[in-house]
């Protein structure tokens, strides 16, 4: 029939339905403990997460795990791609928030999960703003953050989001911002969650082995044997030994840049043990 889309809905239709009978038969893990990877955007939760992944004890999302679930709030489609700062009230949850199925998300995520394995492992940026919440219903939960400099992820953000009402993508300034805001709220939330542990981006790069260990007794598996720091790891669709990139980012930057990033962040990057640039 000219003018109708029978074909696209009827796939569309299916594809749901198929969808819904796949959450229906998986099972609600139980006996796991859940490894949630927050921080910053580009501040190495993907790259930790596919080191962790290599461990015979976890198991972890192949993609963020707010990607593939449609209980939260998406960045990209309210138009803030990579920058949840910009509306924090649309992705903040503590334990007293209802809103989202968890126990839908918990079978949206264990489709793709081996739940064979003792921890199971996502990472989300957003869920910075969630571990709260998280904690209530994903027991036991553990989060390890993970810092980078501030002037390597606000350039990063900058360059990686396209936001698109905005011809040049976020200002330096305002992803700068999304970088303090990340650390404060989960500074803010640390008090109330059982099981918390902090590492840096360049810690993780300079002695991969030491960091991944202090995560695998934190979370009570054996730790990793025969890791091979040297070699390469598919990270963003690219496949390179592992290395610490914050030099190529801040090279890119210029000194407009930096005075702006210094403007919002100052205080922050030093608290982090970062050096203040001179604009």
């Amino acid at each position: 029939m000219a003018g109708t889309r029978f074909r696209r809905v009827l796939r569309e239709s299916f594809g749901n339905i198929w969808r819904e009978m796949k959450i229906g038969m998986t099972p609600i893990p139980v006996g796991k403990r859940w490894l949630f990877l927050v921080g910053c955007y580009n501040s190495g939760t993907t790259l930790l997460a596919e080191l962790l992944s290599r461990h015979p004890q976890i198991s972890g999302l192949p993609t963020e795990g707010h990607f593939i679930t449609d209980q939260f709030v998406k960045d990209y489609e309210v138009g803030l791609p990579r920058m949840w700062a910009g509306r924090e009230e649309l992705f903040r949850l503590t334990e007293d928030d209802g809103g989202p199925d968890p126990v839908r998300v918990m079978k949206e995520w264990g489709m793709r999960l081996d739940l064979s394995r003792d921890v199971l492992l996502e990472k989300s940026p957003p869920n910075s703003v969630r571990t709260r919440w998280l904690q209530r219903h994903f027991a036991p939960a553990y989060f390890v953050v993970i810092v980078r400099n501030g002037y390597a992820v606000a350039e990063g953000i900058t360059r990686k989001a396209d936001p698109r009402h905005l011809r040049d993508s976020w200002p330096i300034e305002q992803s700068a911002w999304q970088w303090r805001r990340s650390y404060e709220v989960l500074e803010e939330d640390q008090p109330n969650l059982e099981h918390v542990m902090w590492l840096s981006y360049e810690s993780l790069t300079a002695d991969p082995v030491t960091e991944l260990n202090r995560i695998t007794e934190f979370v009570g598996v054996h730790p990793f044997v025969n890791f091979d720091p040297a070699a390469s790891f598919d990270i963003h669709e690219r496949s390179e030994p592992l290395k610490n990139l914050n030099d190529v980012s801040i090279k890119r930057l210029g000194s407009s840049e930096i005075r702006r990033i210094n403007e919002v962040a100052a205080q922050t990057l030093t608290k982090y043990g970062y050096p203040v640039l001179d604009g």
